[in-house]
């Protein structure tokens, strides 16, 4: 139970004690590993909770987007979100939007452009029959690109402010037990960097967490989110079978440490890991292997760029599917977690298959038996 007077609403201010990369040299991705200091907020979490972190953003967006706006950041706005008055500089630092551009933004620039050709491809986006397009454009766009390109609109920092989405917390699975390392929490986080339209953009908070907070300095506000389905059986020695490429893997670094680091249990554990390559993107690979060598863990790691042919996890499923479906049989939960719009459908299509070949079931039949898994809550997903 958390006791802590820290929540949403009044966020604990944490402090990074420890900041590394998972990725090695080679990879081409940035994933690092942060421990965040917890002392002092009397907040607990099981493994499998999330914690939730406000972000603040990079100030040299803040500038591009303060020149784009034609404002110094001293203007003083009232904030819709807490009702303050701030300086426009400190709201776009932490409580406005300002990487992903609101509908309200673009049918406000249609309104007041008086540019016609520019005028007829905001009609042409804001038409319902064309989400799509619409889609593809915000996701090339940032709130500063968009005002400069429609130098012929101008906001008051007021009228600016009022139209910007929120700047919401972000969420992480934790990838530590507290029973375990005590008044931490360890977070495995990938520092999201992509170009879209020759500018670079960031990750607004993957950013903020693994670049611009400095370490032992209190300053990073978090609170728990507590995941109430994604949870270990109470039957400590309960086999688990846990699907987690990349960051997903995170829960199952605080799900070993729990059951075999705290109450060394006798439980069978089955890990499938995926990433890139195995020479850089291993992620904890020694964690894993002490696990593996003092016989806590079945380890199937899979590299997707190290052959010809892709190869995911779901892939490695399969391979191993006649075990996969004994190991259900005998009442195995299944755990997976990491991307919701590719992975996690791979995963439970192999689930199917798995269970039609090695099961000897239809397809009817397979279907019936993973929803009974979910009944059970023996099939939990925790995917994003």
């Amino acid at each position: 139970m958390n006791y802590s007077t820290y929540n949403k609403q009044n966020p604990f201010l944490a402090t990074i004690r420890n900041r590394y990369q998972l990725s090695k040299s080679g990879s081409q991705k940035n994933t690092q590993h942060l421990v965040l200091d917890l002392r002092g907020s009397q907040l607990t979490y099981e493994a499998g909770d999330s914690i939730g972190v406000y972000p603040k953003h990079d100030p040299e967006l803040i500038n591009k987007t303060l020149i784009a706006a034609r404002a110094s950041g001293e203007e003083y706005i009232q904030s819709k979100q807490t009702g303050e008055t701030i300086s426009l500089r400190d709201f776009f630092s932490k409580q406005g939007n300002i990487t992903d551009v609101s509908q309200k933004l673009l049918k406000e620039l249609y309104n007041r452009q008086t540019n016609l050709d520019k005028k007829h491809q905001l009609e042409l986006l804001l038409d319902e029959n064309n989400r799509v397009a619409l889609k593809a454009y915000l996701a090339l766009h940032e709130v500063w690109d968009l005002l400069l390109f429609h130098v012929e609109v101008h906001f008051t920092p007021q009228e600016l402010a009022d139209l910007l989405m929120p700047l919401l917390p972000r969420f992480y699975s934790i990838s530590s037990s507290q029973k375990y390392v005590g008044e931490e929490v360890h977070l495995t986080i990938a520092h999201l960097e992509y170009e879209t339209n020759g500018h670079k953009r960031r990750g607004v908070c993957t950013h903020y967490l693994c670049e611009l907070v400095k370490l032992h300095n209190p300053e990073v506000p978090v609170f728990i989110q507590p995941s109430h389905s994604f949870r270990l059986p109470e039957d400590l020695h309960a086999p688990l079978v846990m699907v987690g490429p990349g960051t997903g893997v995170a829960p199952f670094r605080a799900f070993l440490q729990e059951r075999v680091l705290h109450h060394q249990t006798k439980g069978k554990h089955w890990l499938f890991f995926g990433e890139r390559n195995r020479s850089s993107d291993f992620f904890y690979e020694e964690d894993w292997r002490l696990f593996e060598q003092h016989g806590h863990l079945r380890l199937d790691a899979v590299f997707s760029r190290d052959q010809e042919e892709k190869v995911y996890v779901q892939h490695k499923m399969f391979e191993h599917g006649e075990e996969l479906f004994k190991w259900l049989e005998e009442g195995a939960y299944l755990f997976v977690c990491g991307d919701a719009e590719r992975m996690a459908k791979d995963v439970e299509i192999t689930l199917l298959a798995i269970i039609q070949e090695f099961g000897k079931k239809d397809f009817q039949e397979a279907r019936e038996y993973v929803k009974r898994l979910r009944q059970q809550k023996k099939y939990l997903r925790d995917v994003y």
